[in-house]
């Protein structure tokens, strides 16, 4: 079993393998009852979308400390992959950024604001995560966004912000930070382009929606 999967791996590369055959490569050994990829489904059935901690992983036959270890590990280091990827330098749209976005937050379990920066002609100049924490105006301020664009001379700039419960619906607290970010862009020569909401599979825009 191992070896066919590490043989595709060889021939096909990693990205051709499922999620239950990359987790039974890192597992390594199945159990007397199930072989390694029965055990790799089982994980992936069970858990959706292998958000275990290690207690969880373990009370699983077949997982130790070690093999916990291992997947927690791999699963730490893919999303530190996804979180470090950043957009195109050629011209930036709002749809490219939303696009990005839900692969770099959209699976996040903590809400995240991040900033992506343009200069007039729509190029990437960076992209900072802001704030963690829920939107509003009492955990973030303009100032906040508008100091990182003074710092780098950006123009342009679309803020994001996920939501984990997968609701794609702006909230009162998203409208009025929004409209109060946009009153300090204008004031100091910036424009917003957009606010973002992201989720796992999709975003929205309060700009399509004439809510800025």
């Amino acid at each position: 079993m191992m070896i066919n999967l590490r043989e595709k791996i060889l021939l096909h590369g990693a990205s051709t393998l499922k999620n239950e055959e990359l987790l039974a490569v890192i597992i390594g050994n199945g159990t007397k009852k199930n072989n390694v990829l029965d055990l790799a489904r089982k994980i992936v059935v069970d858990s959706g979308s292998l958000n275990l901690n290690l207690e969880q992983l373990m009370a699983f036959n077949g997982i130790g400390v070690a093999q916990a270890c291992k997947i927690l590990a791999a699963i730490e280091l893919g999303t530190r992959k996804v979180e470090s990827d950043t957009i195109s330098k050629g011209v930036v749209s709002v749809d490219d950024v939303g696009k990005h976005l839900i692969n770099k937050i959209g699976n996040a379990p903590q809400e995240k604001l991040i900033a992506v920066y343009l200069n007039n002609s729509y190029h990437l100049i960076d992209e900072k995560v802001i704030f963690m924490g829920t939107v509003d105006s009492a955990t973030v301020h303009p100032r906040d966004v508008l100091r990182e664009a003074l710092k780098i001379s950006a123009t342009q700039v679309v803020i994001a912000h996920n939501h984990p419960n997968g609701s794609l619906m702006f909230s009162k607290n998203d409208c009025e930070f929004s409209q109060r970010l946009k009153e300090g862009c204008s004031i100091v020569g910036i424009n917003l382009l957009d606010h973002l909401i992201i989720t796992k599979k999709s975003y929205s825009s309060l700009k399509s929606l004439n809510l800025i």
